[in-house]
């Protein structure tokens, strides 16, 4: 039979672990969000390049072939739209539009999980006389129940985030083909129009 002080030690080493794991995927969420940040950047770039392109397109006047013209513009246009879903995309990854209890099926059902969720802190918690009460009386099994209601809650919004940067990441490299295409086949019409 354990004792009363073997089943808290053993409990402060749950809570510990579970703190572990937590921290890991706050490090994993910060660098989805890193990631993010570099997805918009190349898709700033690549919208950079597509207005450089619309500049050349319809700053020229020795467009003598409309349905080259036109051609030219579905692609550039089609590379701007697969940008703009990327920029999309990535904007999730760097935040969900919900909280997690309304984003996740099973969020609503989730038990409460004061101090360790700060969105639940603060919207349940509205004084600071509330928040340390709740902080001081917790006892150990509803920490670590606590901590695991955030853990699953991180757990989850981590692959939903991720699987956002994946798509975007995707839409990104068909916006960058798209552009290559256009580019190239706009500098084989200007070779060929000065030959």
């Amino acid at each position: 039979m354990q004792s009363a002080s073997e089943a808290s030690g053993a409990l402060t080493d749950q809570v510990a672990l579970v703190k572990w794991h937590i921290d890991r995927y706050d490090r994993l969420r910060a660098s989805t969000a890193s990631r993010a940040a570099v997805v918009l950047s190349a898709g700033a770039l690549l919208s950079a390049g597509n207005a450089v392109i619309l500049a050349q397109l319809f700053g020229s006047s020795g467009w003598d072939n409309s349905w080259l013209l036109a051609g030219f513009s579905v692609g550039l246009a089609t590379s701007a739209s697969m940008v703009v879903a990327s920029l999309i995309a990535a904007a999730g990854a760097l935040v969900t539009i919900k909280d997690s209890r309304t984003l996740f099926a099973e969020g609503a059902d989730l038990p409460p999980s004061p101090i360790f969720n700060g969105s639940y802190s603060s919207r349940h918690l509205t004084s600071f006389n509330e928040f340390q009460s709740v902080a001081l009386t917790q006892d150990h099994a509803h920490i670590l129940e606590a901590a695991h209601v955030e853990l699953w809650i991180i757990v989850r919004q981590h692959r939903h985030r991720y699987e956002r940067l994946r798509r975007a990441v995707r839409i990104l490299r068909w916006a960058a083909a798209v552009f290559l295409v256009v580019f190239l086949g706009l500098l084989l019409a200007n070779f060929v129009d000065h030959l």
